[in-house]
């Protein structure tokens, strides 16, 4: 069963630097190899991922090992998630007070619209947050970003609103909608972010971790 590992840090100089270094520490760590055997790369859509380089005295693909990530950086925090088997989106947002539902409207479904409403008003910015951050991780984990009606791709709303807390300690990433090929988890992140982790095929019931570094 393939993992995600979630690495965040407050960024050091400038943050896409930041995040590409921490990026290699991540894959490294899940690995097993030195970060200078590690090289990024992109396809040609822009999604990243990361390949060990060949072991002196081996030959052929199966000496190169692919691995899935993806990125995150914010106001104030960076993200990444690297996994050993499907691809991954992960997106963090700071908890901010927001025009909500106005917003909901401008970028998103009615069924949206209406789930973020049905929040007292304390909770509609979080609410909203919940949906954007969703709609970026899968997004992500999907190849295409919000490009192509991204912002309308249905999301898993819970029935009874937003859960009181993230999960604490390892979730697991379970399929949005049945079909669609495409997971989700909440994960418990960092005081005062809302973080999402998404997934693509064949990452039902992959653990995801999520931890803090220095750097």
């Amino acid at each position: 069963m393939s993992g995600v590992e979630v690495w965040f840090a407050v960024p050091v100089g400038d943050q896409r630097r930041h995040a590409k270094a921490l990026l290699r520490r991540a894959a490294a760590a899940v690995l097993g190899t030195g970060v200078d055997d590690l090289e990024l790369a992109r396809e040609p859509g822009g999604r990243p991922y990361v390949l060990s380089r060949p072991v002196s005295g081996t030959r052929g693909p199966g000496s190169v090992r692919r691995l899935n990530v993806s990125v995150s950086h914010t106001r104030g925090l960076t993200a990444v998630a690297v996994c050993t088997g499907g691809e991954i989106g992960v997106d963090v947002e700071p908890a901010r007070e927001l025009p909500a539902v106005a917003l909901a409207r401008r970028w998103f479904t009615e069924r949206d619209v209406r789930w973020i409403e049905g929040h007292d008003a304390a909770l509609r910015a979080r609410a909203l947050l919940w949906v954007w951050t969703h709609k970026e991780a899968l997004g992500k984990a999907h190849g295409t970003g919000l490009a192509g009606g991204g912002r309308l791709r249905p999301v898993p709303l819970p029935a009874g609103g937003l859960p009181p807390e993230p999960a604490g300690g390892p979730v697991t990433l379970r399929e949005t909608f049945p079909g669609a090929g495409l997971t989700s988890a909440v994960p418990r992140g960092p005081e005062g972010y809302v973080l999402c982790v998404a997934g693509g095929p064949g990452t039902e019931g992959a653990s995801v971790s999520v931890t803090r570094v220095d750097g």
